[in-house]
């Protein structure tokens, strides 16, 4: 019969299982930790990835809506800038010799004559930028005014009386001028007595500066040179015929020829110094209307490179 085992071993035998019970508890729980861990880690980390990817998405959506906008802003900004350009009747100051290089380039003679002209204007005359006037059939006669207000220069004489509104009527009725209802005003239709209204406020040039003058003319006064030239035109040999030929197709057909340029100086009473680049190196290169003033009038300039369109130049 075999021998009961005393206490103390029963013990240290049943240790060894508690041991590995626990062990295989401590396993379970880590298993069991891990695994959740694992789980949670590929949960958070697929929707971290969607987050991320949604962000993504976002910001590319917002890149090309922002590169969109941008573009369309930009057309539109240029848009903008060349109507407002285009309706601008004089342009901002530009250097004159960076729109010389942009304006004439190529080695045709024609384009070198003018490059060593705009130099002549930079370094002898002190001409240091331009202001470009719109190219149409008004561009002399608004580039003298646009000088004559922005300098504040006097007006002439014949603007400050006080009767000026009647003048269209007392050419007719007091001077028996009948031509003057054949005054043009280009697309706009006036005729007859509707003419006095419209011609207002700007027939006392042509009755200050022609009508008196192709008068005095006929009674054999002295009379500048230049009102001479005027009525020995041919198709200008009175001043219905100058009204009919030449003053009325102004600004609607054609611009100011060189004649026209020396009434407008009379005028306006301001002497036009013209800086004619096409014929450099020669006598006519700088000109003036009038040549002669008949006072110590004021003095605007031009320049001009086909005597056909006028630009502003800033000393």
């Amino acid at each position: 019969m075999a021998a009961r085992r005393s206490p103390p071993q029963e013990r240290e035998r049943q240790r060894p299982r508690d041991s590995a019970a626990g062990n295989d508890q401590v396993h379970s729980w880590t298993l069991v930790t891990s695994q959740a861990l694992d789980t949670a880690w590929r949960v958070g980390k697929g929707s971290v990835a969607l987050a991320v990817s949604l962000l993504v998405g976002t910001l590319c959506h917002f890149r090309r809506l922002h590169l969109y906008l941008g573009h369309r802003l930009k057309r539109w900004i240029g848009y903008l800038q060349r109507r407002f350009k285009r309706n601008l009747s004089v342009e901002a100051e530009v250097d004159l010799l960076s729109y010389c290089a942009r304006e004439w380039k190529g080695e045709t003679p024609h384009a070198k004559l003018m490059r060593k002209a705009y130099e002549e204007l930079f370094w002898r005359q002190h001409i240091k930028c331009v202001r470009q006037v719109r190219r149409d059939n008004y561009d002399a006669l608004r580039s003298v005014l646009f000088q004559i207000f922005s300098q504040g220069l006097p007006f002439p004489s014949w603007m400050k009386e006080k009767d000026i509104a009647k003048l269209p009527e007392k050419l007719l009725f007091s001077q028996g001028c009948n031509w003057i209802q054949q005054y043009s005003f280009g697309p706009e239709k006036y005729t007859g007595s509707n003419v006095f209204g419209k011609l207002r406020k700007c027939v006392e040039l042509l009755k200050a500066q022609v009508t008196e003058a192709y008068e005095q003319m006929k009674t054999a006064k002295a009379i500048p040179s230049l009102f001479r030239l005027l009525f020995t035109r041919e198709t200008s040999s009175d001043p219905l015929s100058f009204m009919m030929n030449h003053l009325n197709s102004v600004g609607d057909t054609c611009g100011l020829e060189q004649i026209d340029m020396f009434v407008l100086g009379y005028s306006l009473e301001v002497k036009i110094k013209v800086f004619r680049l096409f014929r450099f190196n020669s006598r006519d290169f700088e000109v003036c209307y009038p040549e002669e003033s008949l006072r110590e009038w004021p003095e605007v300039s031009l320049l001009t490179e086909n005597d056909c369109h006028y630009h502003i130049p800033v000393f």
